[in-house]
C-alpha cells in the first residue's frame, strides 16, 4: 500500500516538474492513425490537465473530431540510458473550455508560461481540460504501476485561485530573499528568483526564465499549512547555503 503511495505522490510530482508533454491523439486527416505532438500543460490542484491551444493546431482539429487524449511527460536523461528515467502517461477525453470555464485557470497559467498571454489577441485561442482518467507511471526499471484514478487525484485546497494569487504575491514582495534561497538549493545558481503557484504538493519558482517545482514535505490543504512549509523550506535552504 505505502508503495503505491508513493508511486502516486512520485506520479504527481513529476507531472509538476515537467512543463512539455507529448500529445497523442487521433488523427482525422490520417483515418484514424496516432498523431503525435507537443504542447505546454499545467496541473489543476485535484490533477487535472489544462493546456491552451489554438484551433489550427493539428492535435486541436483532431480532438474535435474525437476528444480520447494520451499525453507522456519525462525527465530527460542528461546522459546514459533514458530507460532509467521516470516517465508518466496520463489518458483521458480532453474538453474544450469556455471563456468563462478558463476563467479560474487562466492567472496561474500565464504566469507559468508568460509568452503565452500574448496569445490572447489571436481569438482562436482556447484553454482545454483533460479529467485524467488512466495513469501509467514508471518510476525506473521495476517501479512500474497502473495507478487508479483515486490514487492520481489530490483533494482540493482550502483556497481558491485569488487566495493562491495573494500568497505569492506576499511571497514576491515581502519574502524575495527567501525565495532566491529556495530556488537557489534547486537550482543550485544564486539570482533573483520569484514564486509563481501554489499547490497542496509544492510550489513553482521562476529563475532566468527557467521554472523549478519545489515540492512540500507533506502536502499542504490550507495557507496556514503553506505557511509552516514554505518556513520549513527557508530554513533549510539557509543552512545549506550557510
Amino acid at each position: 500500500m505505502q508503495e503505491r503511495i508513493n508511486a502516486a505522490k512520485a506520479a504527481r510530482q513529476l507531472a509538476l516538474q515537467c512543463q512539455s508533454a507529448v500529445f497523442s491523439t487521433l488523427s482525422h486527416k490520417l483515418q484514424g492513425a496516432p498523431f503525435g505532438s507537443v504542447s505546454t500543460v499545467m496541473l489543476t490542484d485535484t490533477g487535472d490537465v489544462i493546456f491552451y491551444v489554438s484551433d489550427i493546431a493539428q492535435h486541436a482539429r483532431n480532438l474535435e473530431h474525437d476528444n480520447r487524449l494520451s499525453i507522456t511527460l519525462y525527465h530527460q536523461a542528461s546522459a546514459g540510458d533514458q530507460n532509467t528515467e521516470a516517465r508518466l502517461t496520463l489518458n483521458g477525453h480532453a474538453q474544450k473550455l469556455t471563456y468563462e470555464q478558463a476563467a479560474e485557470y487562466e492567472g496561474r497559467y500565464f504566469r507559468l508560461f508568460p509568452a503565452a498571454e500574448a496569445y490572447k489577441q489571436a481569438h482562436d485561442f482556447y484553454f482545454w481540460k483533460m479529467p485524467v482518467e488512466h495513469i501509467r507511471f514508471i518510476g525506473g526499471f521495476g517501479e512500474i504501476f497502473w495507478l487508479t484514478e483515486q490514487e492520481w487525484q489530490q483533494a482540493a485546497p482550502a483556497w481558491q485561485a485569488r487566495d493562491e494569487l495573494a500568497m505569492v504575491v506576499h511571497m514576491n514582495e515581502d519574502h524575495a530573499d527567501a525565495c532566491e534561497l529556495i530556488t537557489l538549493q534547486h537550482s543550485g545558481q544564486r539570482g533573483v528568483a520569484r514564486m509563481l503557484t501554489v499547490y497542496p504538493d509544492g510550489c513553482h519558482f521562476m529563475q532566468a526564465e527557467r521554472l523549478f517545482f519545489v515540492p512540500f514535505a507533506a502536502p499542504c490543504f490550507t495557507a496556514q499549512e503553506v505557511r509552516k512549509a514554505l518556513v520549513q523550506l527557508t530554513q533549510q535552504a539557509r543552512q545549506v547555503a550557510a
